[in-house]
């Protein structure tokens, strides 16, 4: 197995395809394919597999309407280019920026000012490490980060119907990063979440009029594992209808 070979592991049943993106000491260091996931592992414990194709979906409603814009910083620029994707076939305007999880911070708020986007994505990769007791942001890999990061948006623009963010990743300390001021987060249960879901969440409130809360329920059963995956809170659309109609 070298760099770049896809895999996935036996002890958890396959259930995830990962990249293998560094070998140190016989340790595998892997990416997640489709889930904003870091994680490693030995080599007997990997498999060598073709991916099978993955697509997310969402609703977007037909009336003319002016949609929300979208501000996305990835610290992942694979899947920034396959969320940007996404974005265009939604037809929703998106600017998309990469950095590391720890440098976004740094970004956040030139970009807010440079953009005036209705919508703000922080998210990359996040994990909980091992032995982590899910009540310390030093227990995940990029929370810490990723609160920062919404700490600095939040100096912006304070309002969470004016600025909505979407933050956190795989496994990501949810219920932080909704008290530093995220609209939606991952992941109450912990879970893993799909590169896509961001896009889902914020493409459904681009798409809803303003004088609308969003339905979370709905929009939270089209990511990848639902509620255990993503929350939030109660939240207005952005998108404003044209007239004549």
């Amino acid at each position: 197995m070298k760099i770049g070979d896809i895999v996935c592991r036996k002890k958890y049943n396959k259930d995830i395809y990962f990249e293998i993106i560094d070998i140190k000491d016989q340790i595998y260091y892997l990416r997640g394919i489709e889930y904003r996931l870091i994680a490693d592992s030995e080599e007997d414990d990997l498999e060598v597999v073709q991916p099978a194709a993955n697509s997310a979906d969402i609703v977007i409603r037909k009336e003319k309407s002016l949609k929300g814009t979208v501000l996305h910083i990835d610290g992942d620029e694979d899947y920034l280019k396959v969320c940007m994707e996404k974005y265009k076939d939604y037809g929703i305007t998106a600017y998309g920026y990469s950095f590391k999880e720890e440098q976004i911070k740094e970004h956040i708020i030139p970009l807010l000012e440079k953009h005036k986007p209705n919508l703000l994505v922080i998210t990359g990769h996040d994990a909980l490490k091992k032995n982590g007791q899910k009540k310390n942001e030093n227990d995940y890999l990029h929370s810490k980060d990723f609160v920062e990061a919404i700490k600095k948006a939040r100096e912006y623009e304070a309002d969470k119907d004016t600025l909505i963010i979407f933050a956190g990743a795989c496994q990501s300390y949810y219920e932080l990063l909704l008290a530093s001021g995220a609209n939606f987060a991952s992941s109450p249960a912990r879970k893993n979440i799909h590169a896509l879901d961001p896009v889902i969440v914020t493409a459904q409130i681009a798409n809803t009029n303003i004088k609308e809360y969003v339905d979370l329920e709905k929009i939270i059963d089209k990511t990848s594992f639902k509620q255990n995956g993503i929350g939030g809170i109660d939240t207005r659309g952005v998108a404003r209808n044209l007239y004549p109609r």
